[in-house]
């Protein structure tokens, strides 16, 4: 049986963890400076109204940009769509470089690639993304973060949070001036940083049936459970 490294949600965080960057040397500019001029959310504190903002959504749906950048040099560019409707649903659909699917339904997840013929039945939700999955599913507290380091990137127009996430190893997010979140970045222990952008999102909570999955016949599946 033909089987390929995942390059899915378990490598986001797992591994490393919303169009992103084709090469490295493409990364915008981080500039050390706050810029208020211009945002719509100016009164009060921005990072709080964003994470309560972000909690109070019943589901969004989006296009994703997804880069990977190893400390050899190497890297990789993902691209594909992901929709989210709370409570525990996700759909992850990954359609470049090729196809992918992740669908979680609170019960389980299935991990779905269609050219190998392959599905994987996995137990929960903590054998994929524990921390970032459960924030963008409105399971985290706003006590429960804690802010690192902050920044302006003027090339994305975004302001940038450092935060630690139930004592997880730290994770950058970044939010529009309109306080959504359409940036994620991981960087893991051996320097490999895993970079997602958002884009074209929708804040209307998805179609339930979007989230269920049955394996096609003659899909060999492994239950992993």
């Amino acid at each position: 049986m033909m089987r390929r490294e995942s390059t899915g949600l378990r490598i986001w965080l797992v591994g490393a963890v919303v169009c992103l960057f084709a090469t490295q040397a493409s990364a915008a500019t981080v500039k050390q400076k706050w810029k208020l001029d211009g945002y719509k959310h100016q009164q009060g504190d921005f990072f709080e109204h964003s994470i309560r903002h972000l909690s109070q959504l019943p589901g969004f749906s989006c296009q994703f940009d997804q880069l990977m950048v190893f400390s050899d040099g190497g890297g990789q560019h993902y691209s594909g769509t992901l929709a989210l409707l709370k409570p525990g649903r996700f759909r992850w659909q990954y359609v470049k470089p090729y196809a992918q699917l992740y669908i979680g339904n609170r019960d389980s997840i299935w991990h779905y690639e269609p050219d190998l013929m392959q599905a994987e039945h996995l137990g929960s939700l903590e054998s994929v993304d524990p921390s970032v999955m459960h924030l963008l599913n409105g399971q985290i507290k706003l006590s429960e973060i804690k802010v690192l380091k902050q920044s302006y990137d003027s090339e994305l127009d975004i302001r940038r949070f450092q935060v630690s996430i139930q004592q997880s190893p730290a994770v950058w997010l970044g939010f529009s001036k309109y306080g959504d979140l359409v940036y994620i970045e991981r960087q893991d222990m051996l320097g490999n940083s895993n970079r997602i952008r958002l884009s074209k999102c929708s804040y209307i909570a998805p179609a339930k049936n979007l989230f269920s999955f049955t394996p096609p016949p003659d899909v060999d599946v492994l239950d992993l459970r």
